[in-house]
C-alpha cells in the first residue's frame, strides 16, 4: 500500500519532470499567499482579494485552450520551457511593485494575468509528457508522487510566505519564489524532445477520425466519442460541485460547533493532511484491474464524508471527516489521472488534459456558489448532508450507465483478465 517509487526510478526525464514540478508547486504555494496578503494590506478588502483570483482564473481559461493545442501540435519540452520561462515576469513585476516606497494596486492585477495565462500555456504540455516519460504502466504512481509534491507545496507554502514575509519582507518572499521559479525552465530544458506522436501509440486503438482531430474543439469531440474518458470527468464535477464544502467551514465552526475563530484553521488543513496519507498510501490500488471501481468507491467515500460532515457534533468527528473526505479525494485523482492518460491517445492528449485541468479550475467555484447558496437559504449542515446525497446518487447512476467504467483497469496483465479491459484498446467511435 505504500506510495510507489518506480516511475522514479524507471526514468532520469521524469525525475526531471517531477523535480520541476515539486520546486513549482511550492512557489505557487508561497507565491498565492504572499500575493493575497499584499493585497489585503493594501486594500483592506476581502472583495479585492477575491477579484485577485478572478483575474488568474479568467486568462487562464483561455489559455489553458490555447495551451492544449500547443501541446498536441509542438515539442512539449519547448513549450514547457518557455511557458515556465514566461512566468518569471509575474514575479518581477511584483517584486518591482512591492520594493515602491507606496506599492500600487494595478501591478498586482497585471501580474496575475500574467501568470494565470503562463500556466495555462504550460500545463498541458507538462500532463501530457508524463506517459511518454514514465511508460503508460507507471502512470498511477506518476500521479501518486504529482499528489504527494502538491500537498507537501500546499502545507508547506504557506508557511514559508508567513515566515520570510515576516522576516525580511514582501521583497524577500518575492525573491525566493522568483529563484525556485527560476530553476523550474532550467530543469525543464534537460528533458528529452517530446514531439506529440503523430499515431496512436501504445497499441492504442481508436478511430481515425478521433486520432486526427484538429482545432481547439478536437478535445471536447473527442471526450464525447469516448464514454470512459467522460465518465471519469463527469464523476470529478459532480464531486467538484456537490462535495468539496470548504466555503462552509466557517459557519461550520462558529455556529455548528460552537468553536471559535481559531479552529477554522484547523477544519482547513484537515484534507490536506487526509490527502497526503491518501497519496501516500496509494500502493496497490494504482495497478489494479478494477481501477475503474475503485475510483468509484472513493468518490462514494468522499461524498458519505461530506454527508458525516453535516451529522458531526463536535470538533474531532468533523476533522476525522475532513481528512477521510480529503484522503478519498487524493486516490480518486490518482486513479483518474491514470485513467484518462492510459485512454487518451497521444495525439489528443494535450487537449484533454487542458479540458481535464480547467474543470478542475472550474469545478470548486461552482461547489462554492451552490454550497454557499444552499447554506443561505438552508443551512451549512444541510448543505453538506444534501450535496453529498446528491452526490452519491449521480455518481451511482454514472457508473451504472457505463459499464467501461466498471471494467476500466490500470494492471498491466488487463488483457489476459477476464472481464476486464485494457484501457489502451477502448473503441472510441
Amino acid at each position: 500500500m505504500m506510495l510507489d517509487l518506480s516511475p522514479l526510478r524507471a526514468s532520469r526525464g521524469f525525475q526531471l519532470l517531477y523535480a520541476a514540478r515539486a520546486a513549482s508547486f511550492l512557489a505557487f504555494g508561497v507565491l498565492g499567499v504572499a500575493v493575497s496578503l499584499q493585497m489585503y494590506v493594501l486594500t483592506s478588502s476581502s472583495l479585492q482579494v477575491a477579484l485577485l483570483n478572478a483575474a488568474v482564473a479568467g486568462p487562464m481559461a483561455l489559455a489553458l485552450i490555447v495551451g492544449g493545442w500547443l501541446a498536441d501540435r509542438y515539442d512539449r519540452r519547448a513549450v514547457m520551457v518557455w511557458s515556465r520561462a514566461a512566468h518569471l515576469l509575474t514575479i518581477l513585476i511584483l517584486m518591482a511593485n512591492a520594493a515602491l516606497a507606496e506599492p500600487l494596486v494595478w501591478p498586482i492585477y497585471a501580474a496575475a494575468v500574467v501568470g494565470g495565462s503562463t500556466f495555462g500555456f504550460g500545463m498541458p504540455a507538462i500532463m501530457a509528457a508524463t506517459p511518454a516519460l514514465v511508460g503508460r504502466e507507471h502512470l498511477s504512481g506518476a500521479a501518486a508522487l504529482t499528489a504527494v509534491a502538491a500537498q507537501v507545496g500546499a502545507i508547506a507554502g504557506p508557511f514559508l510566505a508567513g515566515a520570510i514575509t515576516a522576516g525580511a519582507g514582501l521583497v524577500a518572499c518575492y525573491g525566493f519564489v522568483a529563484v525556485i521559479s527560476g530553476i523550474t525552465p532550467i530543469v525543464l530544458a534537460f528533458l528529452p524532445s517530446l514531439p506529440p506522436l503523430a499515431e496512436p501509440s501504445a497499441g492504442i486503438k481508436v478511430s481515425a477520425l478521433a486520432a486526427d482531430e484538429a482545432g481547439f474543439m478536437g478535445g471536447l469531440r473527442y471526450i464525447a466519442r469516448s464514454p470512459l474518458v467522460l465518465s471519469l470527468l463527469l464523476i470529478d464535477l459532480v464531486a467538484l460541485v456537490l462535495a468539496v464544502p470548504y466555503v462552509l467551514l466557517p459557519e461550520l465552526a462558529t455556529h455548528g460547533l460552537g468553536e471559535g475563530p481559531d479552529s477554522i484553521g484547523l477544519l482547513y488543513a484537515a484534507p490536506s493532511v487526509g490527502a497526503l496519507f491518501g497519496a501516500l498510501g496509494s500502493g496497490r490500488a494504482g495497478v489494479s484491474p478494477f481501477a475503474g471501481r475503485w475510483l468509484v468507491a472513493c468518490v462514494a467515500v468522499w461524498a458519505c464524508a461530506c454527508i458525516a460532515l453535516g451529522f458531526s457534533d463536535g470538533m474531532v468527528p468533523a476533522l476525522i471527516c475532513l481528512a477521510a473526505l480529503g484522503g478519498a479525494a487524493s486516490l480518486a485523482g490518482i486513479l483518474r489521472a491514470a485513467l484518462i492518460q492510459r485512454a487518451t491517445p497521444d495525439a489528443m492528449l494535450g487537449r484533454v488534459s487542458s479540458l481535464w485541468v480547467l474543470e478542475e479550475a472550474i469545478g470548486p467555484a461552482l461547489g462554492g456558489m451552490q454550497a454557499g447558496t444552499t447554506a443561505h437559504l438552508a443551512s451549512a449542515r444541510i448543505a453538506m448532508v444534501a450535496g453529498g446525497g446528491l452526490c452519491l446518487a449521480i455518481t451511482a447512476a454514472i457508473a451504472a450507465l457505463t459499464p467501461a467504467l466498471g471494467r476500466a483497469s490500470l494492471a498491466p496483465e488487463a488483457k489476459a483478465l477476464p472481464g476486464s479491459v485494457d484501457m489502451a484498446a477502448v473503441d472510441v467511435r
